[in-house]
């Protein structure tokens, strides 16, 4: 199971860290996933709620939730089967009868923060761009280190493709590991 074509991801600010957090695990073409979603009732948004963290599990369901909860700074993290799955069935299969399938992605972060995820949805599946080509499309070429840095506090993986970042040396550097980093890229090349 993977994501929809037809897919377009609305980011949505959050003005304050959630308090909750509902989570769940699903099951995907390269691995098991983390998924987080958030109430967006004090946020100005044609959406109920959204996704705020999609993590890939690398050990286990306990060590990768806890690593959530570390990084959601004092959310409290509700297990929630059935907002996870209508998420989940939206995204892996939602919008195949339909032109467009919106996938609402909520955001904290500082503006240059928010500024680099913006960009990073404007990287098509099976391109590839490096830290410096990504400065340059922002007409911010001066800003490579801070920018690598927002890329990696992307809490949303996939859906906000920082997977689609590459070293200018060919490195292929992941939270997730360089494998399925590759694995990802190789898929996305083969089906565009």
């Amino acid at each position: 199971m993977w994501f929809s074509e037809n897919l377009k991801i609305r980011l949505t600010m959050m003005s304050r860290r959630p308090r909750q957090i509902s989570y769940g695990f699903v099951d995907t073409k390269f691995g098991r996933m983390l998924m987080g979603v958030v109430s967006l009732d004090d946020v100005q948004s044609e959406a109920q709620d959204a996704i705020c963290l999609l993590y890939f599990v690398m050990e286990n369901d306990e060590d990768t939730l806890g690593e959530a909860i570390q990084r959601s700074h004092g959310a409290k993290m509700v297990k929630e089967s059935a907002i996870i799955q209508k998420w989940s069935d939206k995204l892996f299969s939602g919008g195949k009868d339909v032109e467009e399938c919106v996938i609402d992605v909520a955001i904290l972060g500082t503006t240059f923060e928010t500024a680099v995820w913006s960009a990073l949805l404007d990287v098509k599946s099976g391109q590839t761009y490096t830290y410096m080509q990504l400065a340059t499309q922002m007409g911010r070429p001066e800003v490579v280190r801070s920018l690598a840095s927002a890329v990696g506090r992307n809490e949303v993986a996939i859906l906000i493709p920082c997977h689609r970042i590459v070293s200018k040396n060919g490195d292929s550097k992941y939270h997730w590991g360089g494998r399925l980093k590759q694995e990802l890229l190789s898929f996305e090349q083969a089906t565009k």
